[in-house]
């Protein structure tokens, strides 16, 4: 594997991940309840990844899902934050 230095925390978005992916991540609230967000990459540059999310547990766009597009730095995708795991590719169940 690839070490990257200070200055290069994280592999170009380019290397990950790739346009028309399938992504997910998930979201603690602040009860403790889980919700798993899948969605399809939209654009990808040097520095953010462009994501629709259409997916909340497992049902397509329910009704009251609170996000659709999320505009994502480079370490909020490898490293997530204070809501949100690290986004991460979606296995292929053709493989």
């Amino acid at each position: 594997m690839k070490k990257y230095g200070e200055k290069e925390k994280y592999p170009p978005l380019y290397d990950v991940f790739e346009l028309g992916d399938r992504v997910k991540r998930c979201y603690k609230d602040k009860n403790g309840k889980n919700k798993e967000y899948r969605g399809i990459v939209l654009a990808i540059d040097d520095h953010c990844m462009e994501i629709y999310w259409d997916t909340e547990n497992g049902k397509y766009r329910p009704k009251d899902m609170d996000i659709a597009f999320t505009n994502c730095s480079v370490k909020e995708v490898f490293g997530g934050n204070k809501k949100y795991t690290p986004i991460e590719k979606e296995k292929s169940r053709y493989i």
